[in-house]
């Protein structure tokens, strides 16, 4: 087929804050191993809502706008030369960072870039993918299976909860036949929920902490899993965990600092905190250093941060987002709720609406 000459995106102007907008932008046909993809679904999050705050991102040299959006669910339009993972009609998703020149990138682990001169879709110089269609190469499009429909824009975030546990494991090789006892989820919002419902079909007991009341809309998916749900409404997270087993791998998600150092409490020896939260506001706090340093020490403890992921943790989050249908139907489709079109996203992904847990939009009319 042929591409259109510009298609519809939604864009900001970096570090302008509430500047996101409706644009055209010019789409190229796909080049030798590249695919032509049409969007199905973006998912907002919160980096997201930082960008369009003026909080972060970079639009593209010599290029002023940056098309935002680095979770997608889309569908294959047309292949390029040499292309052999996919055919149109396939569902996809796509990886977010892409190499610079440091040793990991090089070896294919952008997740572990150690330069930080990568660059990320929709993030840091490359258009993302809020657009209507978007040109792809092969190597970054993750194959999303098609029982799965919608439910494939929640791969990437899902993703990052998989690598959290990937991270987790391969770290506790150092104790033979370990595995989770109970776990703990920081946060109840996508993140923690799709954490909450991958480590729930490996059957890892866990509960989820959070400020939301004990009978809202997250609570109940986290209970119809399995999982327990406790609110910091009334009590310390300390009073809230107290009866559980030691807790030895714990995933802090809520976007703040101080649960951090809370997790960092509640860790039992020998456990794994997997710090997921990307914090920047200079905020300070006052914490019981000695105690938590001789903790850790004493305990053999380990503190391992997470972010983005490795394609490997792509796939493991769509046989598992597969595994999670089938055994609970249309229980992780409740976490997305609010589906918009894209001229009306345009002012709701800096001003998300009361009661949203994950928001996606689309370019049909």
């Amino acid at each position: 087929m042929d591409a259109a000459p510009d298609v519809s995106a939604i864009a900001v102007f970096p570090k302008q804050p509430h500047s996101a907008h409706l644009t055209r932008i010019p789409l190229a046909p796909p080049g030798p191993g590249e695919v032509l993809v049409k969007t199905v679904l973006a998912g907002i999050c919160g980096t997201d809502r930082e960008i369009v705050e003026g909080k972060l991102g970079a639009a593209p040299d010599g290029e002023k706008e940056l098309v935002i959006g680095h979770e997608t669910l889309a569908i294959v339009e047309e292949a390029g030369a040499n292309v052999t993972q996919f055919k149109p009609g396939d569902l996809v998703t796509a990886t977010v960072r892409r190499p610079c020149g440091c040793a990991p990138c090089q070896a294919g682990r952008v997740d572990f870039c150690e330069w930080h001169q990568y660059t990320e879709r929709g993030i840091e110089r490359i258009q993302g993918f809020m657009a209507e269609r978007w040109v792809e190469h092969q190597r970054y499009l993750i194959p999303v299976p098609s029982e799965l429909g919608d439910l494939g824009v929640l791969i990437e975030p899902m993703s990052i909860a998989e690598k959290a546990l990937r991270q987790a494991l391969a770290i506790q090789q150092r104790i033979a036949g370990w595995r989770p006892r109970q776990a703990l989820v920081y946060g109840s919002g996508p993140i923690g929920l799709l954490a909450m419902l991958i480590y729930r079909v490996h059957d890892i007991p866990v509960m989820v902490l959070g400020r939301k009341p004990i009978d809202c809309p997250a609570a109940q998916i986290i209970r119809a899993a399995g999982g327990e749900y406790r609110s910091t409404t009334s009590v310390t997270p300390f009073e809230a965990v107290r009866d559980l087993a030691p807790i030895d791998f714990i995933v802090e998600c809520t976007g703040q600092s101080e649960p951090l150092f809370i997790s960092m409490q509640l860790l039992a020896n020998n456990g794994v905190l997997a710090a997921l939260s990307v914090t920047g506001d200079g905020g300070m706090l006052t914490v019981p250093a000695d105690a938590i340093n001789l903790s850790f020490m004493l305990g053999n403890k380990v503190l391992v941060g997470c972010v983005n992921a490795h394609r490997d943790d792509f796939l493991a989050a769509a046989d598992d987002l597969v595994r999670i249908e089938q055994r609970w139907p249309g229980l992780a489709g409740q976490i997305i709720t609010h589906r918009y079109r894209a001229k009306d996203a345009v002012e709701r992904i800096g001003k998300p609406e009361a009661g949203t847990l994950k928001a996606v939009l689309t370019f049909d009319r």
